[in-house]
């Protein structure tokens, strides 16, 4: 599956694009007024690498156990067609839901019709950076890129919310 040069691009990209999510906001928003398309839910992505263990298709249906709780990075995959390339790695015999055009859309910054609306995400979410701030005197649980590296040790339990994604 893994060539040691694809192994050590999907390495490269997941640094990549920790780095553009933590430091590099305004260059994210640019790279995602290009993308169009939704999310298939194939799972790809949360096997590029290393399978993510907090990605569940125990019952055939694909999902992710700390979904409410994701990082970033995971949200907001794919930023380019650098990602793309490295999830069709993965699984090249079926296509991502996810493209990018040379234009920005319109209505949103940058989108070339003097419109100021704000971005979102192509399933009419807002931009999601990572997992909501914990109100005070909430749970202070494992959250975001935390939650990932804790189910490496512990296999984190379906919240039962319903949420498919990847």
């Amino acid at each position: 599956m893994y060539t040691p040069v694809s192994w050590m691009v999907g390495w490269w990209g997941k640094v990549r694009r920790g780095f553009l999510i933590a430091f590099r906001k305004k260059r994210v928003l640019e790279k995602l007024e290009r993308r169009r398309g939704a999310c298939h839910r194939c799972g790809a992505c949360c096997k590029i690498v290393f399978r993510c263990p907090a990605y569940d298709d125990s019952n055939g249906e694909p999902r992710c156990l700390i979904y409410n709780d994701r990082p970033g990075v995971c949200g907001l995959f794919p930023l380019d067609e650098k990602d793309l390339a490295e999830r069709n790695v993965v699984m090249p015999d079926k296509k991502c839901g996810y493209f990018f055009e040379d234009t920005p859309a319109a209505g949103i910054p940058g989108g070339g019709n003097g419109s100021e609306a704000p971005l979102r995400e192509t399933m009419g979410e807002p931009v999601r950076w990572g997992p909501p701030k914990v109100p005070a005197g909430g749970s202070k649980a494992m959250r975001g890129t935390f939650a990932i590296l804790w189910s490496f040790i512990v296999k984190p339990k379906s919240d039962g919310n319903g949420q498919h994604g990847t």
